[in-house]
């Protein structure tokens, strides 16, 4: 199968996922108990490091708010993809997902070669988490520090997270 046909396949199942997820969700501000919709991100861009970094954020952060490891695929290697699902489920095995907000990105150093790259970065987010079964948050929000380096590999598609070393500058809940 191609590159293009698989790619245009993950995004007719991501559409279908995204359109069915969040259908019964009403949360309205930052005061609500409850979920609010899920904002898709813009298209994943992983023509450079930096952008496939971004990108990979973006889409791990909609997986994580919609409890489905299959939507960030295309910007991560299999390996990494199953780091990202061992996480999503283990809070559904507690019946719960997480909503994160990236606050502060603050692109360190970039080192790039044929093949992989390097990108160091600090960043700050917000979360919450809260219950798959009603969608009401059944945790304050939180903040977390962290500063991290991805090793990313070239792909057909562009660049793709292999590996992420998150190093928290404090407290994770």
């Amino acid at each position: 199968m191609s590159v293009s046909v698989l790619a245009r396949l993950v995004l007719v199942a991501l559409a279908a996922v995204l359109a069915s997820a969040s259908v019964g969700c009403t949360g309205d501000g930052e005061g609500s108990t409850r979920v609010g919709d899920a904002l898709q991100p813009a298209p994943w861009d992983l023509s450079t490091p930096e952008s496939a970094v971004r990108s990979y954020l973006d889409w791990v952060s909609l997986s994580y708010r919609m409890a489905n490891s299959d939507i960030p695929v295309a910007t991560m290697t299999p390996d990494e993809a199953v780091r990202v699902d061992s996480y999503i489920q283990l809070n559904r095995m507690e019946g719960k997902g997480i909503e994160q907000s990236l606050e502060v990105f603050e692109l360190g150093s970039v080192s790039q070669e044929a093949s992989s790259a390097v990108v160091t970065a600090y960043e700050v987010w917000t979360y919450r988490y809260f219950s798959l079964q009603n969608l009401e948050y059944v945790s304050e929000p939180l903040e977390a520090t962290y500063d991290t380096t991805y090793t990313l590999e070239a792909s057909p598609a562009g660049w793709v997270v292999a590996r992420v070393e998150a190093e928290p500058a404090g407290d994770v809940k």
